[in-house]
């Protein structure tokens, strides 16, 4: 049964939601190279989306965020430099916005979230253009646009990838939004999943950290003990007090120390012992064994004859030892 295009209602054929296209660093192999697209392409479905559409402006304090979040910062600096340049030059560039679904008198934006913070602080109508679009063709524009705009980190991505599942889209609709294969898609939900929530908070956006350090950060905390001190060290002030950037390897260092401190206080396992005493009391025998060596201790009066002893018949008492297991073979 072939797959619903998301994009079908919007009667953009360019646009489709069974290509997938690809975003730096999220590299396809195989079968998947057929469905790839390049960044540029993503970036002119928008602009295809947008073309020919009439913009309007907008009372900000009409519009809503979109149903699902895909961001874990504010972007401090970037947001401050986008504000300034609007304030100097105007807004360039318009926002997208959907019909609210709840009140006809608002709406829901897609994309441009940002410009839309900008308008509310700066009191100014915003820049926009209104379509009707679902909530999976809203969510693959949305995701779509970011790729295009490179401006989302991993753990941000994977963020968004989990609410729009929390949200109810198929994975084919992830998929398409976030310009990533189904292994991908995976190894970001894995991390989302595993990592405890209120620490992915106090990380933040990380946005020079990337999927394999994210990566090695789960395989960290699938130890409960491990999940536990993370979570601890993420409220602490010692990793409060520092910046954005440097959160991820102060924590992912922190357990990593507290690893290797746990593992060497580890008690080793206690060594088998058997102990045997002669009827008489004249000699202790005391046996420690490991994997491949066993130590023997002879003490009290017999101890010195028993040894002289035993070494001298140690080869006709061997042969009796492999006498015995060919029997217990046998049987």
């Amino acid at each position: 049964m072939s797959r619903e295009n998301p994009f079908a209602k919007l009667d953009l054929a360019a646009i489709s939601a069974n290509q997938t296209p690809t975003k730096p660093g999220y590299g396809m192999t195989g079968a998947a190279k057929t469905v790839v697209r390049s960044i540029e392409d993503m970036a002119e479905n928008t602009k295809k989306l947008m073309e020919g559409e009439v913009i309007v402006d907008l009372d900000p304090r009409l519009i809503d965020v979109s149903f699902v979040a895909d961001r874990l910062s504010d972007d401090g600096e970037e947001f401050e430099e986008l504000l300034q340049a609007i304030k100097e030059a105007g807004q360039t560039t318009p926002i997208l916005v959907r019909p609210s679904s709840t009140d006809a008198k608002r709406y829901m934006v897609v994309f441009g979230h940002r410009r839309l913070r900008v308008a509310l602080e700066l009191g100014v109508p915003v820049k926009a253009i209104v379509k009707k679009l679902d909530d999976a063709t809203s969510a693959i524009v949305q995701g779509q646009e970011n790729a295009a705009r490179s401006n989302l980190s991993f753990i941000e991505r994977a963020y968004f990838a989990q609410n729009l599942i929390a949200s109810g889209m198929t994975k084919d609709v992830v998929r398409s939004s976030l310009a990533v294969d189904e292994a991908m898609l995976s190894k970001m939900l894995a991390v989302v999943e595993t990592v405890p929530a209120a620490v992915i908070t106090a990380l933040g956006a990380s946005k020079k950290i990337g999927r394999d350090r994210w990566l090695s950060l789960r395989q960290l905390v699938l130890a409960p003990a491990l999940s536990k001190v993370a979570l601890e060290y993420s409220k602490s002030g010692e990793l409060q007090k520092l910046s954005e950037s440097e959160r991820f390897d102060a924590l992912h260092n922190y357990l990593k120390r507290y690893k290797s401190k746990s593992a060497a206080k580890k008690p080793k396992a206690d060594v088998p012992v058997r102990d045997w005493t002669s009827d008489d009391r004249s000699l202790n025998v005391v046996m420690n064994s490991k994997a491949k060596k066993v130590a023997i201790e002879l003490t009290n009066v017999e101890a010195r004859p028993f040894s002289e002893w035993l070494s001298s018949h140690m080869s006709r008492l061997y042969e009796e030892y492999k006498g015995s297991k060919t029997e217990t073979d046998g049987d």
